[in-house]
């Protein structure tokens, strides 16, 4: 799919267009590509799933607003590449944020993150209110619940236990996140989805962008700057209820990522993320 897919990028965008497939963090299956003709470059992301094109579209339908509010890249076309939805962009030429390099620029991505949660006209665009127990599930519960799913049988017995019934005990304390919100929110501003310029920020991959609970970018902003260290997080519940779906986030889907990668390197950095992260999540559970 991914040669079939760049070649098809190839005739769309015209003689001497060359495509380069660039997989990232979540493996090879993802349909990026960088894309170079006629002198200029561009970036040219392609729905791997009809969830996913369901995604690409939704972004696409307040693409201007993003771009022009809250530090996103301009879509400058929507195309149709073998029957997926595919969204062209500027290739932009700025570095990816590191962890480090997040940290020196933390205030801008915080007010850039600050203003699209303000951004009463661009929520309603994007749906009505739903309660934080909702926003909460949507991003994390309902997807741990799938995690769980692809990896019975690949995981000891005793793990898959002790990991299912964490999702449970998760899930109970979100249920109990009841109040409405009405917040637009990027459903995932972590380092690789930052770019460095000198004189601003930019957010990338708005693929998640919903209506939800602000809390859910700022705790995802505070994990991958400071982790899961008690003292930098706010004690209000629902900062709390997210310190522990992110950490336990790095055990079920590091696990449901080992087991769903086939290439070897991949693989096995996988499998040492998912140890590790269960590791974590254990020691935090346990002082807690």
């Amino acid at each position: 799919m991914v040669t079939a897919v760049r070649e098809a990028i190839e005739a769309l965008l015209g003689p001497g267009a060359v495509a380069t497939h660039c997989p990232n963090h979540t493996g090879a299956g993802k349909l990026s590509y960088e894309v170079r003709a006629r002198g200029e470059r561009w970036w040219v992301k392609v729905a791997a799933s009809d969830e996913e094109g369901r995604r690409l579209t939704r972004w696409a339908s307040v693409a201007t607003i993003l771009a022009e509010r809250h530090g996103a890249p301009p879509v400058l076309e929507v195309l149709d590449v073998l029957d997926r939805t595919a969204l062209l962009f500027p290739f932009l030429d700025h570095p990816v944020a590191t962890r480090s390099t997040l940290l020196d620029r933390y205030a801008e991505v915080g007010a850039v993150l600050d203003g699209l949660h303000a951004d009463h006209d661009l929520a309603g665009r994007l749906g009505g209110p739903v309660t934080g127990r909702e926003s909460f599930r949507d991003v994390w519960v309902s997807r741990f619940e799938a995690d769980l799913r692809i990896i019975a049988g690949h995981v000891a017995p005793d793990v898959y236990d002790y990991l299912a019934a964490e999702v449970e005990t998760l899930a109970a304390l979100v249920d109990g996140l009841d109040l409405p919100v009405h917040h637009a929110i990027h459903g995932d501003p972590w380092h690789e989805n930052v770019l460095l310029g000198w004189d601003r920020v930019w957010l990338i991959d708005w693929e998640s962008i919903a209506v939800g609970d602000p809390v859910i970018d700022r705790a995802i902003l505070l994990m991958d700057v400071h982790g899961a260290q008690r003292a930098a997080w706010p004690t209000e519940p629902r900062h709390q209820v997210a310190r522990r779906a992110l950490l336990l986030d790095a055990a079920v889907d590091g696990a449901a990522d080992w087991v769903q990668s086939s290439e070897p390197a991949m693989r096995r950095a996988k499998e040492v993320g998912f140890h590790d992260g269960l590791a974590a999540y254990r020691a935090d559970v346990h002082l807690g």
